[in-house]
Parts: C-alpha cells; structure tokens; sequence
C-alpha cells in the first residue's frame, strides 16, 4: 500500500471511532434518561451430532458436541433516537474430539440519531469470532481449511432528508479480518457511497441510486472498485414486497508485483418478500464478488430460500436453503470454480410464553470444478435445542 493509502487509512479509522463514540455517547446519555428499554437475555442448550467436523473430502471426522449460547439484546427507540446492542457467545465442547472445542462471540452496536429536524447520524459496529465454516462459508460458499477468524466492521453515515418522500446520504465503512492461520491472508476494506433515495407518492415505490468506491488491501492484492447501483422497491400486497437491485462495476487487481489486471462486470440481487401472521419467507437471486480466506476476489451468484410457517398455535416448521456457484475474479491465478448447497430444515415446539423446543438438520455439499475428479465433500449436522427467552420491559 502507498503512504497516501495509509494516511487515508489511518484518517478512516479516527472517523469511524469518532462517530462511533457520538453515537454511543448520544445513545447513552439518553438512554440513562429512559423509561421505556426493552432487554432481552436468552439461553440456548443444545446437543449436536456432526459426521464432519473439518467439512473435509478425506478425512471424515464425526462427534457429539454440547453448546450453550447465552445472548443479550437491546433495544431502546424514540422519535430522535434507536439503538440496539446485541451480544452473543456460542460455547461448543465435543465429547471425544476436544481439539475442536471452541467459543464463538459476537458483539454489536447499531445506532441512529436525528440531530436536526432533516439531518440524521447513524453508525455501528461489529466484532465477530468465529471460524471459516462459520460466517466465510455463508459470505462466499468457498472454504480453503477450517481456521479461527476475527472480524471488525464499523460503519458511519450522515444522511439528509432533502423532502418528505427523499433523502440523500453518505456511508463510509470499514472491515479488517484476522485470520489465525499464516497461511490465510489478513485484509482491510473500507467503502464510500452516496445513496439517493426517492418514495413516489403512491407510497408503494421506492427507488435507490448509489454510486460507491471500495478499495481492498492485503499482502497478496490491493483491489479497487468503482460502481453504480439502481435499487427499486415495491410494495406488491400489504404481506408482500420484491426489491430489484442491479448495477455496473469497475474492478482492479494489483498484484505485489504490480501486475493489474481490470475487468468490467455487472452485480445485482433479485427478491421477494412476505410476512404474515402466520407465514414470512423471502426467495432472492444475487450476484456480486466477494474476498475469501486467501484474501482472493471470488465473483459469487447465490440464490437464497428462507421461510417460517406456523402451522398450529405451538408448532412451526422453518426452512432454510442456498446454493452457490463460485469463481475467482483475479486473472494470475486459478479459477477455482466451485459449487456450495446448505439445506436446514427445523421444526419448533412452543413449550411455554418463553420456553421453545427446536430439532433441526443441516446438509451441506461442496464441490470443486478445477480439482481432478470434481470431488464432492458433505457434511451431515442435527442437533435438538431448548430456548429461554425473558424479555424484559423498563
């Protein structure tokens, strides 16, 4: 990176922690004043069957495993000021193989305050551990080995609001990811945008221009990307709504020997959304690129099905499923084409107001196209699950 990045760099993290600490500072101070809080502590138990730990072709590896994942939610909401802060920690223990024994976390702050009667502030921030299986599967549908990852995200916006059915704004946010592994690869990547939001009058459309640049760097690319996005929203029924996203993108790949290589291409996402009283789902198609654990752009189209159906007073059934095709972006090195497919479907009991019985299972299928003989690895996981849930008004 050139000292002009790192300069840039440095003043992009002494923003987010400035905004960071308005936000929080507002939020606090007003929230010290409050009589109207909502926290809710969880406690999830559960006990897991995986046939295999590593997500690995070989070398199959299956245990018993017990979690316990206690949470905290936050939540606090006036005409000037929202906030929510969550905390989560997944303790995993196997019974046999304890070199997989491990503690998620997961902190976060979202924030949003209007300063003046057109002009908004809003900022968050994010720390998550987990591992590659975990949150870089779900991002990419690409996984090289399984390693422990931290990951930062802050972000800070100031949006005005130009009339009652539009508003413009301006993003600026930031990731760093850590990886354990020397032979991961550690990045930053921080992004500016411009959304321009407009409601027409029939309060059922809502369209959305965003110019944004991101830059991404690491020890083996510093990748630049210029883009354009047209967003359209609509309100098709009172319980359904489709939201179309599409836009063109102008990306560089440098290489530490300062090799480039650019290309041209197109991202966008595709969705419809119900809710009901007794039934919400959304189905989405999308397409846009994305920094896997080897800090490689890989170009991911993913289509997404998730719904949840009450079919008796106490009893639901959830479905989750996604399937993704692959492909690294980047001219100087392999392709890497690759196919990922998770399928989740759950049942659920409600025992009592608070106390929820869960049983699920979770499929997943990787397959590699650039390896000889295509292999396939899968991995097969169950678990039953019991929540307590007190929500708590103050």
């Amino acid at each position: 990176m050139t000292s002009d990045k790192e300069g840039t760099v440095k003043i992009l993290k002494s923003t987010f922690g400035y905004l960071a600490l308005i936000i929080i500072s507002l939020s606090f101070t007003n929230l010290c004043a409050a009589n109207d809080l909502m926290i809710t502590p969880s406690v999830e138990a559960r006990v897991t069957y995986d046939d295999n730990l590593d997500f690995d072709e070989k070398d199959e590896i299956d245990d018993f495993a017990g979690n316990a994942i206690p949470k905290l939610a936050l939540d606090y909401k006036t005409e000037l000021l929202q906030v929510s802060l969550n905390g989560e920690l997944d303790f995993l223990k196997y019974y046999d193989e304890t070199d997989f024994d491990r503690t998620n976390q997961f902190y976060g702050f979202d924030g949003r305050y209007r300063v003046f009667s057109r002009w908004t502030l809003a900022g968050n921030l994010e720390y998550r551990r987990d591992e590659t299986t975990d949150s870089q599967l779900e991002e990419t549908g690409q996984v090289v080995g399984r390693d422990r990852v931290k990951t930062y995200d802050a972000g800070g916006g100031l949006f005005y609001r130009a009339t009652e059915l539009s508003k413009i704004g301006f993003n600026i946010d930031y990731r760093k990811r850590e990886f354990s592994d020397d032979n991961d690869t550690d990045f930053d990547r921080y992004t500016f945008s411009l959304p321009y939001t407009k409601q027409f009058a029939n309060q059922r459309d809502v369209v959305t221009l965003e110019p944004a640049y991101t830059n991404f760097d690491s020890d083996d690319e510093d990748v630049t990307d210029y883009r354009l996005g047209l967003g359209w929203q609509r309100l098709l029924s009172e319980t359904l709504t489709s939201e179309i996203k599409i836009g063109a993108r102008y990306t560089d790949i440098e290489d530490p020997d300062g090799k480039s290589d650019d290309n041209i291409g197109y991202f966008g996402e595709l969705g419809l959304i119900k809710k009901g009283e007794t039934f919400s789902g959304k189905i989405a198609l999308s397409r846009d690129i994305r920094a896997n654990s080897d800090a490689e752009i890989v170009e991911v189209n993913r289509i997404l099905l998730r719904f949840d159906k009450q079919l008796l007073e106490r009893f639901g059934f959830k479905f989750y499923g996604s399937g993704y095709l692959s492909e690294n972006d980047s001219s100087n090195i392999n392709k890497d084409k690759t196919t990922y497919i998770t399928l989740r479907p759950s049942i659920y009991y409600q025992l009592t107001e608070y106390l929820t019985l869960d049983l699920v299972y979770n499929y997943e299928n990787k397959k590699e196209f650039d390896v000889p003989g295509n292999p396939v690895t899968e991995r097969n996981r169950g678990w039953i699950g019991v929540t307590i849930k007190l929500p708590q008004q103050l």
